[in-house]
């Protein structure tokens, strides 16, 4: 075995204590420990030498601890007075009252974290401590501090890595071509983990930083490509588009396509009509005319004799999708069904034999659809609406049910493409920026609550006109921690209160399935004139009469929610109108409602949505199938990543292929395998 595939345990002298933790943390081989980089670094001072905002690492003797009370009840703060001969510190500890029995008096500590400089006195909020030897520590230099759990600390982890590195380092193949490590000037593999793990000053740390980030996005743009390169030359689902095809499949759809829909069309007709698997992720805000794509696509691959798969997050999108592709097929061969989780067993079973032996063309249907006992006979394309909702485990799990069918993925959240170019890699993207003709853009407003009697009074006036209405709300029902509008609640009040005069429904996420779909569908059907809702409806069924929205508290919404929500509206010839009720008191509260109020743009939307949440939180990143990083960040590292995936392109045919395979297995093993899925 490869030494640096190793058992950790069983190469290095690893304690006992240490075994389970470790396991925790995923360093399970010797390359797990080599990659496991310190999340930060900080300054190994002293307290006389510290600066304010300086993240720093002293060691010192507790003087005294105590707790203190605090106006909020559940809030206990820990203040610990410690000296380390130079000077005087107080750390502050929130809600671990318990410290004070494990910091004796006299004991030395490591403390790490950011200080402050107030009343002529030092502070630090720790959010790292461990005991120390204080004659064993160095006065200067940088302090690696590493992603923990309990039982292990940084000085466990520093104590391997002092073991790993000079046997282990040396073995780290470097995958890069020659030219391309000297053009940049990288350090070498070997000298960039050593450094990386035991920085002797700043400049050192980022010349080995950058080595390793570079390395890695590089590694992972030049496996995309050889991945893709092995499917393209399979043409086992290779499928022939005549004049006479084409013609019949667009036949059904009661409309002209616009422009946009038209570009996405040829595009994936040029996919199916290759050799290779179509991976395609399907922009589009929500009423762009994504579905009527996915069919085209869909009936060219049943024309060629193969099965489709329809994956909904959600049963009543599931529904709809059923609903929609069904009215359009009307009257033609083409058998659709929907598959969801509640069905007699009988029919389920029966349907299932159809399926199995190529009676079904296009399944649609929830999560019910990865079952095992669900077998197509020749399936050709899955279809996966707002993919991200869907982990990559069961978007793999989908795919496995034939031999590797195309795949459309669809979202109506918009991505940023710098984004796109990071969580989609693996994918080739198309977008649907134009919407069909006749519709007009909603118009937004954020209205404070001294105007919110004129706006009750425009919504009657369109609801009397044959309009529908959606109030939405952040809660089910009260609650004493939640200072928000519950739908409960305020549904008997725009029933008894603003609305006597209509009828008002009420849906949220705690009904039943089928209660719910009762619900939507009477609004659907012109039942209920006004409806009280949760995010329930954010997916949700097409109610082209619906053109007004009320988002209650709305600051406490996120901006890509918010412009999902809205798109619920202004899908009929009818003016729509969104009114955002609300009192916001921070300035990214206010700044959202502000970008909504100023463009319906989903991709703008997007770009300012990622600016202020940060790549982390937006769409799902864990769930999109991307191998997690080690020394790289997709967010912070966006010019190393650009700059690989452009080296990538360019160097592909030209590297050793085996190389590349053996290093992805090395670095991330399974996860890679996955990334395409």
């Amino acid at each position: 075995m490869q030494p640096l595939l190793q058992p950790l345990t069983e190469t290095i002298s690893v304690s006992r204590r240490l075994y389970e933790p470790l396991a925790r943390l995923g360093l399970h081989r010797v390359i797990d420990l080599l990659n496991h980089f310190p999340r930060g670094y900080s300054q190994r001072t002293s307290i006389r030498d510290l600066k304010p905002g300086m993240h720093a690492s002293i060691v010192a003797k507790v003087l005294n601890a105590s707790n203190k009370a605090t106006k909020k009840r559940r809030m206990k703060i820990t203040e610990v007075t410690l000296d380390d001969g130079t000077g005087v510190l107080k750390a502050v500890f929130f809600n671990q009252p318990w410290l004070v029995s494990r910091f004796q008096v006299g004991a030395a500590l490591r403390l790490t974290g950011p200080v402050e400089h107030e009343y002529g006195s030092w502070s630090m909020k720790p959010y790292g401590w461990e005991f120390a030897d204080p004659k064993g520590e160095e006065d200067k230099g940088l302090v690696s501090e590493y992603p923990l759990v309990e039982g292990i600390a940084s000085e466990d982890i520093t104590g391997l890595l002092n073991l790993a590195l000079p046997r282990f380092a040396a073995l780290i193949p470097d995958f890069l071509p020659p030219e391309l490590g000297a053009r940049l000037r990288l350090m070498p593999p070997e000298k960039a983990y050593k450094a990386a793990h035991a920085p002797e000053n700043k400049k050192q740390l980022d010349a080995a930083l950058l080595s390793l980030k570079y390395r890695e996005f590089f590694l992972l743009q030049v496996g995309l490509k050889l991945s893709r390169r092995d499917e393209m030359k399979d043409a086992a689902l290779q499928i022939a588009v005549d004049d006479d095809l084409r013609s019949r499949a667009l036949k059904y759809f009661p409309f002209e396509m616009t422009g946009a829909q038209k570009r996405v069309c040829e595009q994936m007709e040029g996919d199916l009509t290759r050799a290779g698997r179509m991976q395609r992720l399907l922009q589009g805000d929500v009423g762009s005319g994504k579905t009527a794509v996915a069919l085209f696509a869909s009936l060219l691959m049943v024309g060629n004799g193969f099965q489709c798969a329809w994956l909904a997050p959600t049963e009543i999108l599931a529904r709809q999708h059923f609903a929609n592709v069904s009215r359009y097929l009307k009257g033609t061969k083409v058998r659709i069904e929907l598959l969801i989780g509640g069905m007699k067993k009988s029919e389920r079973s029966a349907m299932l034999g159809d399926l199995q032996f190529g009676r079904v063309h296009i399944l649609i249907g929830t999560h019910a659809l990865l079952e095992p006992d669900v077998k197509f006979s020749k399936l050709g394309l899955c279809v996966i609406d707002e993919q991200h909702k869907f982990g990559v485990n069961q978007r793999a799990a989908l795919r496995e049910k034939g031999n590797r069918p195309h795949l459309l993925a669809m979202s109506a959240t918009p991505i940023p493409r710098t984004l796109s170019m990071t969580l989609y890699g693996g994918l080739d993207v198309s977008i649907i920026d134009e919407l069909p003709p006749g519709r007009k853009p909603v118009r937004t407003e954020w209205v404070h609550r001294s105007r919110e009697a004129a706006a009750f009074e425009k919504i009657r006036r369109e609801v009397a006109a044959g309009g529908r209405a959606y109030f939405i709300y952040p809660l089910v029902q009260e609650t004493e921690t939640v200072d928000a509008k519950s739908a409960i609640e305020f549904a008997e009040r725009l029933k008894n209160e603003h609305f006597p005069e209509f009828r008002v429904g009420l849906v949220h996420g705690q009904m039943p399935g089928d209660e719910k779909d009762k619900i939507m569908e009477a609004f659907r059907r012109g039942d209920i004139d006004v409806l009280a809702a949760t995010v329930v409806v954010e997916v949700g069924v097409d109610v082209p009469e619906a053109n007004v929205m009320v988002v209650e508290n709305a600051e406490r919404f996120g901006l890509a929610q918010l412009h999902q929500l809205r798109g619920r509206i202004g899908r009929g010839q009818r003016q729509s109108f969104l009114y955002l009720f609300g009192d916001p008191r921070t300035e990214p509260a206010i700044k959202r409602l502000n970008v909504l109020c100023q463009t319906n743009d989903g991709f703008k939307i997007a770009e300012e949505d990622l600016k202020m949440r940060g790549f982390g939180d937006f769409a799902g990143t864990r769930q999109s199938g991307v191998p997690k990083l080690h020394a790289g960040d997709f967010e912070k590292d966006l010019d190393a990543l650009v700059q690989a995936r452009k080296d990538a392109a360019n160097f592909a045919d030209r590297i050793d292929e085996q190389a590349i395979r053996d290093n992805l297995e090395l670095h991330f093993g399974k996860e890679f395998r996955l990334l395409g899925a």
